[in-house]
């Protein structure tokens, strides 16, 4: 068995045994965020984002979600640290639901996203008729790494990389060098960084991640952006 750890990365103690997980190769790389959940938690408990997400994420991979292996494989912190919770190569339930698949199939999956969403959605995937369009399974979670980001919250975390978005320079850095590692460990062909082995959780399920203003899931479909996957995505393709 061979389970996929980034040089790059922290291991996390107290996972999951990754023996117990399903083996897949790994076809792209995904990011998220963490969402504010994680910051309203360490306020109440006087802990870090960083802490309270990896406290959730082990959870969901010990079925407190109601199934096994929940959550991501890695957390990028607010400085840049990279820190991995399950190995490349075991499928996570990190970005797809069988319960949405129906409507992207058959089209529905229009009428439940914001007109925002959907047309930041179809202006960034010309070409692709809809989100499970994206990649080559029936589901996300089998093609993708899965990366979360803690965003910047009052009181917690440095400056934004720039005003209006929601994570700092060092974590799209990492998020570049992290992409960079798993990209080269898995064999990502040239050009991948141009293509839908780079996405968002907004990109693939915008039905669970959009919002009036557009995708919040790390935020890039929308007018406004919380995160500028233009940086990441140039770099990834320098």
């Amino acid at each position: 068995m061979t389970l996929m750890q980034s040089p790059l990365a922290r291991q996390v103690v107290g996972v999951r045994d990754p023996a117990l997980g399903r083996i897949r190769p790994v076809w792209g790389y995904l990011l998220h965020t963490t969402g504010s959940g994680v910051c309203d938690a360490a306020k109440r408990h006087g802990t870090t984002p960083l802490e309270e997400a990896i406290k959730v994420y082990i959870a969901s991979q010990n079925g407190s979600n109601g199934y096994f292996w929940g959550g991501p494989h890695y957390v990028i912190d607010y400085d840049g640290t990279i820190h991995q919770v399950a190995p490349d190569d075991v499928e996570t339930a990190h970005c797809g639901a069988p319960d949405v698949r129906d409507a992207y199939m058959d089209g529905s999956w229009v009428h439940r996203v914001s007109p925002a969403a959907l047309a930041s959605w179809r202006l960034h995937w010309p070409g692709h008729q809809h989100p499970y369009d994206l990649f080559p399974s029936h589901t996300p979670n089998w093609d993708y790494v899965g990366v979360e980001m803690v965003p910047i919250d009052s009181g917690f975390g440095g400056e934004s990389m720039e005003p209006g978005l929601r994570f700092t320079k060092a974590q799209h850095d990492s998020a570049v060098a992290l992409g960079r590692d798993v990209a080269a460990r898995n064999g990502f062909p040239p050009g991948w960084a141009l293509s839908a082995r780079l996405c968002g959780h907004e990109d693939v399920d915008p039905i669970s991640r959009h919002d009036v203003g557009g995708g919040w899931d790390p935020g890039f479909l929308r007018d406004r952006p919380y995160f500028d996957f233009a940086y990441v995505r140039s770099q990834l393709a320098a």
